[in-house]
């Protein structure tokens, strides 16, 4: 049965709009919670600063200040280099081709084509373009079918929107190739 779509669109991703769609759902999820951790590391280690001045001879304490401390930068370091890690990733990628179908009550988001740069490495260290990736589109991932419903979140930024399903799964889609109704019919999905 073929779908009918209100809006199906080919769109690319470029690395910087990857890095501000990303941060965007690291500040709406991640954040939260690490700034929450760091708070709670920093106050323990506060309260352990006091107890060392308290008894200097305490070694536990001292112990527990580097332990403490340690945790709240982990929780400050570890989303940035995250975020760093995927957006050289997706700088390697180049800018694959994607789809987007709006439909009544889903949205579907596929990937169409890979650059040809891409090159899978043979045994021998050497390296040659995977045809079979590139040409066929058989090995080209299925769509993934999001469903508009209460799990769904819609974000707007000035470049991209944000499609969040859930507290994990978002998808970016750069504002920049679609034209004026077919931004309306994105920012309308749920509606």
């Amino acid at each position: 049965m073929e779908e009918k779509y209100k809006l199906e669109k080919e769109y690319s991703i470029s690395a910087n709009t990857f890095r501000e769609g990303y941060l965007a759902f690291q500040k709406k999820y991640i954040y939260v919670k690490s700034y929450i951790f760091m708070g709670i590391f920093t106050l323990l280690a506060a309260d352990f600063i006091y107890a060392a001045v308290k008894d200097p001879k305490n070694y536990f304490a001292y112990l527990l200040i580097v332990i403490c401390l340690s945790l709240a930068f982990r929780e400050w370091y570890n989303p940035r280099k995250i975020r760093r890690s995927l957006v050289d990733t997706v700088k390697e990628l180049g800018e694959p081709v994607y789809k987007i179908g709006v439909g009544e009550s889903f949205v579907d988001i596929s990937t169409v084509s890979v650059p040809d740069g891409i090159e899978e490495e043979t045994g021998e260290g050497e390296t040659e373009p995977d045809e079979s990736s590139v040409s066929e589109e058989s090995d080209l991932p299925e769509p993934t079918r999001i469903p508009a419903d209460e799990k769904m979140n819609i974000l707007e930024y000035d470049e991209f929107f944000l499609l969040i399903y859930g507290k994990a799964v978002f998808y970016i889609i750069p504002k920049e190739n679609f034209e004026e109704k077919e931004l309306e019919v994105i920012r309308n999905i749920k509606k």
